[in-house]
């Protein structure tokens, strides 16, 4: 496992990031505490020491289970990674969910604390002088943004530094080549993509004919005029990562990991089994050749894509 740092900062953090997300339940429909819990202490004993969250994961069941399960490790040898979501972006209220979080993780401070979402109705500068009070008590290391656009995460650059941006990026999502990823290049900002396997379409596991009840069902990729070009594409991952004898997951993630710009992705896993597997993305790499026919796959897809505003949704993004 190899460790990178996040931009100008002095966090480091293990190249890949798990992602807790789905251990908060609902989403992904629900997840157990032990399974969860075990996924967490694989990824420990294997290397990864960095870990990601938010409050509103499972309104803060992921937090708790997160910190439960770090429960008698070297704090400082664990990289935590958590975000304060659209309803406590007021200076006041975005102090009180750091506290909240801090709590549920059983830990006195954070490595990283992202601001979820960007919000119309709070000015961005109220919520990074909150941010920046937050580092100079020593409750965080570094700051991020989450979703954010480049001119809304140039705004917020205007009231203080940003350690790390979290997009939504994968193979099959790739809004952000032409402007995010080059600006963090220029300026040396952490990139911690979610999403690197767009929600298991890149895992190899689903075939054209299954149906999703669950979250993803809103999803713009899951939706029918684009699901079965989605799969097309993982098709072609999963031949040229058969080669190296990886899954298509590992494949996606090992891609990333070769993407300029691209710090860590952070990958989802619900027990030590999925777990396992992400892990197995490291330690080895696709050819140039390679990595350009995966490139060229993915692009015929996402070329064609609208612009959509979120993966979470259809809503095409106001131009």
């Amino acid at each position: 496992m190899d460790y990178r740092t996040l931009g100008k900062s002095n966090v480091k953090v293990s190249e890949i990031i798990l992602g807790c997300w789905a251990m908060g339940g609902g989403y992904f429909g629900e997840a157990a505490d032990r399974d969860s819990i075990e996924a967490i202490r694989v990824s420990l004993e294997k290397g990864v020491n960095t870990f990601d969250t938010a409050e509103v994961y499972g309104r803060g069941h992921s937090e708790t289970v997160l910190g439960k399960a770090l429960e008698g490790t070297d704090r400082e040898k664990c990289v935590i990674i958590t975000k304060v979501f659209k309803h406590n972006m007021r200076y006041d209220l975005l102090i009180k969910a750091c506290e909240r979080s801090l709590r549920n993780l059983k830990t006195d401070y954070l490595d990283v604390y992202f601001l979820h979402y960007p919000v119309d109705n709070v000015p961005i500068g109220e919520s990074m002088e909150a941010m920046l009070a937050l580092k100079e008590r020593g409750l965080i290391r570094a700051i991020g943004l989450s979703n954010f656009s480049l001119e809304q995460q140039k705004e917020a650059m205007r009231y203080g530094p940003v350690d790390v941006i979290q997009p939504c990026y994968s193979l099959l999502w790739r809004y952000h080549d032409k402007d995010l990823l080059p600006f963090c290049i220029e300026n040396d900002i952490g990139v911690v993509p979610y999403s690197p396997l767009a929600q298991g379409l890149l895992t190899g596991k689903y075939k054209k004919t299954d149906v999703f009840t669950d979250g993803r069902s809103r999803a713009a990729l899951f939706q029918p005029e684009n699901y079965w070009r989605c799969l097309d594409v993982t098709e072609v991952v999963k031949e040229v990562s058969a080669r190296h004898g990886k899954t298509p997951a590992q494949g996606a993630i090992n891609w990333l990991l070769m993407t300029p710009g691209i710090t860590a992705p952070i990958v989802g896993a619900k027990n030590a089994e999925q777990a396992r597997e992400n892990i197995g993305a490291t330690g080895w790499r696709f050819t140039d050749e390679e990595y350009a026919e995966i490139d060229e796959a993915s692009r015929k897809f996402t070329d064609t894509l609208p612009e959509y505003a979120l993966f979470f949704s259809t809503e095409i993004a106001r131009q």
